[in-house]
């Protein structure tokens, strides 16, 4: 038993020298995997169909007579995987282009309108890119101006 235990001592030693590549390396062995770095430069220019407003600059009030306000409404998150700005509210009767001006803070986003049925005081959904650009609770319930273009 000893002869064995004298033959397999220096194996075992000698094998922990050698990096192993049937058990790969080890996870603290491994060189970290860098995250792509954003190109810095030129911040990309908001799409045309977005009006986003400073909160220094609160956005002026509409012109009367060159839209109408529709109502004001609570609106919640409508579907994530719906692309878009867009607000699915009671408010309209056919689809059509608007704003949605979120009084906290001033800011206004142009979206798409989209009819629902119910009762025009029931909440609408509005999309996640346009709470995002209002600067909206997404997890709460906002209330927004609606206004038809």
């Amino acid at each position: 038993m000893k002869q064995l235990a004298l033959i397999l001592l220096p194996a075992f030693a000698l094998s922990a020298c050698t990096d192993v590549p049937l058990l790969g390396t080890p996870p603290w062995q491994r060189a970290p995997v860098s995250e792509p770095r954003p190109v810095i430069g030129d911040p990309l220019p908001a799409p045309d169909a977005v009006q986003v407003t400073s909160l220094d600059q609160p956005a002026q009030p509409p012109q009367p007579g060159a839209s109408g306000i529709l109502g004001t409404t609570v609106a919640s998150l409508g579907d994530p995987a719906r692309d878009g700005f867009w607000i699915e509210t009671p408010l309209v009767s056919a689809p059509g282009r608007g704003r949605v001006r979120y009084p906290a803070n001033g800011r206004e986003v142009k979206v798409d309108l989209i009819p629902i049925q119910g009762p025009v005081t029931a909440g609408s959904r509005l999309s996640l890119g346009a709470m995002r650009l209002l600067d909206a609770p997404v997890a709460g319930l906002p209330e927004v101006e609606v206004f038809l273009d």
